[in-house]
């Protein structure tokens, strides 16, 4: 199978390598959109750790704010992904039979499921965000769960992204 992909990969692969420019253009776009995307996920990641929302205003704010930096981070994870594949592609070979790629590869899965879980929570907030002289103690209890998977969210973020940067330098030292 492994075989078979690579010489059906054969004319990308000599295409790449043969252009300079190009292999050049597609690494610096990974690194600019994981440089870009990774650095607005870990601010936004380190806000919601240093947050210390006192009301549901405050709650709903940082949720929102959450909220507006997801489309973003998600469009570059995406410029992210696709020049992976295509240098990826240049060199199957390599990387199928590297563990550190699959090991690479098991950290951005597991990124985007966090990413999943924390637009739940953050979206949680926002629903969860009751009118100040409504609230209950139902709607406290439920805007602090909230808050607290958010909170969650974000430190599983923040070791994935370096986990990530570490195993990408580690592949391209390998």
């Amino acid at each position: 199978m492994g075989e078979a992909l690579a010489a059906w990969l054969e004319p990308w692969a000599a295409f790449y390598g043969d252009h300079t420019a190009l292999s050049t253009a597609i690494l610096a776009g990974h690194l600019l959109a994981l440089f870009v995307g990774g650095g607005v996920a870990v601010a936004a990641d380190r806000t919601v750790l240093r947050a210390a929302p006192v009301s549901a205003g405050d709650h709903r704010a940082l949720a929102d704010a959450l909220h507006a930096t997801h489309a973003l981070v998600v469009a570059l994870l995406g410029v992210t992904m696709a020049t992976g594949v295509l240098m990826a592609a240049a060199d199957v070979g390599t990387y199928a039979a590297s563990p550190v790629y699959w090991t690479k590869m098991g950290g951005v899965a597991l990124l985007l499921s966090n990413g999943a879980l924390l637009r739940r929570a953050e979206a949680a907030v926002r629903g969860a965000a009751p009118v100040p002289a409504l609230a209950d103690d139902a709607d406290v209890a439920r805007l602090a769960g909230a808050w607290g998977a958010v909170r969650a969210a974000a430190r599983r973020s923040l070791v994935l992204w370096c986990t990530l940067v570490l195993l990408g330098v580690l592949l391209s030292n390998g």
